[in-house]
């Protein structure tokens, strides 16, 4: 009887012993999640604030005020400004051009002081003459 008690004692002590080693590995656990869930927020907020800044960093007028101040670009004439339209039938690999005077305000271009080269428009274009299946020019 005993031998039987002091089976039972020792079993009852490892056990016990083996319980509080569990639960100081699930509270260091605990503990860890709590500070990467508190890491995670930190991470979110921080995000919210680059995302914040980089908007402000973007805005249109700021770009704009810095391509006028620093980089002496300004908006140019109305008369200067084309805008080259691709035609639908792409074979005869023609463009032309539009003049959007009219449709876009001034504030939206911004372009450097430097002349730009003049779009050629689909009359000032001459095309290569085509062949017919006879090998003849139509």
């Amino acid at each position: 009887m005993t031998r039987l008690n002091l089976i039972l004692f020792f079993s009852l002590i490892f056990s016990a012993l083996g319980l509080v080693n569990a639960q100081h590995k699930a509270r260091n656990l605990y503990i860890e999640l709590e500070q990467l869930s508190q890491a995670a927020k930190q991470a979110d907020q921080e995000y919210g604030q680059l995302q914040l800044e980089q908007s402000t960093w973007a805005m249109h007028s700021r770009i704009e005020q810095i391509a006028s101040q620093q980089l002496q670009m300004q908006v140019p004439d109305a008369k200067r400004v084309q805008v080259v339209v691709p035609v639908d039938n792409m074979s005869t690999g023609s463009v032309s051009t539009v003049n959007i005077s009219q449709a876009v305000p001034k504030e939206t271009l911004l372009s450097d002081a430097k002349p730009k080269p003049q779009v050629q428009t689909q009359s000032q274009i001459n095309p290569l003459p085509l062949k017919s299946k006879a090998g003849v020019a139509p």
